[in-house]
Formats: C-alpha cells, structure tokens, sequence
C-alpha cells in the first residue's frame, strides 16, 4: 500500500499544455525541420549523444530572437483544467513541480501561469535577446529518474510520497521510481503500461481522485 502523496510532479509537452514537444514546435517556426529530423533520428540510432543531439538543435537557432521564441511560448494553449488542478492540490497542501526534457522558456512559463512551486528543465541560451546557439542540458530524454531526487530534495519529500504525470515514452524511466505514476492521454500502450494508473481524458482534473484520498469531481 503506498504512502499518501505529498508532491506531485509533472511533465509539461502533452500533459500541462496541448501541444507536442517545444523543441519541435521551434523547427517548425524557424524552418528547421529537415535537420531537426536528421539529428532526432541520429540520436534513437545511437549515433550522437543526447549532449550533441541538444547542442545541434540548439545551435540551429543561433542568432535568433528571444521574441521570436516567445511568440510559440505565448500562443501555447494549457491542458483544460491545467490551472484548477495546480489550485486544488495546494489547497489540500501538496507540493507541485515540473520536470520536463523541454526548455526553460516553455517551462518556467507554463509554471508561472498555473502556479507550479519548482521547475527543473534544461535551459536556452540566450543575451541581449539574442539565442546564443548552446543549451545547458539538466534532464535528458528518457533520464527523468535520475533527475527526479532533485526536485524530491527541494521539498524534503520522498520518492514514495511523489507522483508523476506525463504522457510520454520518455516518462516511463520516472514511471518506475516514484510512489504513484499517472499517464494522462499516454502516447502509447507501452506508456499506459508502465503506468500505475492511465487516465484517458482531456480534463487534466481526472488526477485529483488519485492523489487526494477521498477526492470527488
């Protein structure tokens, strides 16, 4: 039997927000796609590193504007109930936190908009408003579990005590580690079955039932 959830954590692509990964949604609005697809297939072929995967995307975007960057964060839409959700959970005093393999200017947006407590992601370079082409990598793809104590430490709260929600293949390594994992609209039976519960609902409140006892919609 698990403990009561006291933290819970999630993934923003898919899960806080409607949309697909930030990364690729930046190929589309500066027309990298064609090499953003090389790279991506270069890396789940083993061929680079998820280190040189990040710095060549990054890298092609150098010297573009953070305001060109932030016309994709702006028009991202939340998950319905997003914000009601992060509301609720603190209400009941739970701790909420992202962990995303995205970007910080996606993330730490998402997080200021509904009120998320801590974000830990990887971070765009950028000075004078200018992309500088590098990134700082803090949570690989497919690595969340070995980042997750982190975000655990900042609160002093257990793995046991902490849930996770995404939606993704590479949520599935946190999946296995924390007290209760949550795969809201997973991406595909392989997520849903790593998963202790799968929630197939577009209303991101469908959650509150798991991780509050006694919770009623």
């Amino acid at each position: 039997m698990r403990l009561d959830i006291r933290l819970v954590v999630f993934d923003v692509d898919g899960t806080l927000t409607k949309h697909s990964s930030v990364w690729w949604r930046l190929h589309e609005h500066f027309g990298t796609t064609r090499e953003g697809k090389l790279f991506y297939d270069q890396f789940f072929a083993g061929e680079i590193t998820y280190d040189e995967w990040a710095d060549l995307d990054a890298s092609l975007w150098k010297g573009k504007t953070l305001s060109e960057v932030m016309k994709v964060v702006h028009s991202t839409q939340l998950a319905l109930g997003a914000e009601e959700v992060i509301r609720i959970l603190k209400d009941h005093d739970l701790k909420t936190a992202i962990l995303s393999g995205g970007l910080d200017i996606m993330a730490d947006d998402i997080g200021q908009r509904v009120g998320i407590d801590f974000v830990l992601t990887n971070n765009l370079h950028h000075k004078d408003g200018i992309l500088t082409g590098e990134v700082k990598n803090r949570v690989a793809w497919g690595a969340k579990s070995e980042v997750i104590p982190q975000v655990c430490d900042h609160f002093n709260i257990p793995l046991e005590e902490t849930a996770f929600v995404g939606d993704g293949r590479n949520d599935m390594s946190v999946f296995e580690v924390v007290g209760l994992s949550i795969a809201v609209n997973p991406e595909d039976r392989e997520v849903a079955d790593a998963a202790d519960v799968v929630i197939r609902n577009d209303d991101l409140r469908a959650i509150l039932p798991y991780v509050i006892p006694g919770y009623l919609l």
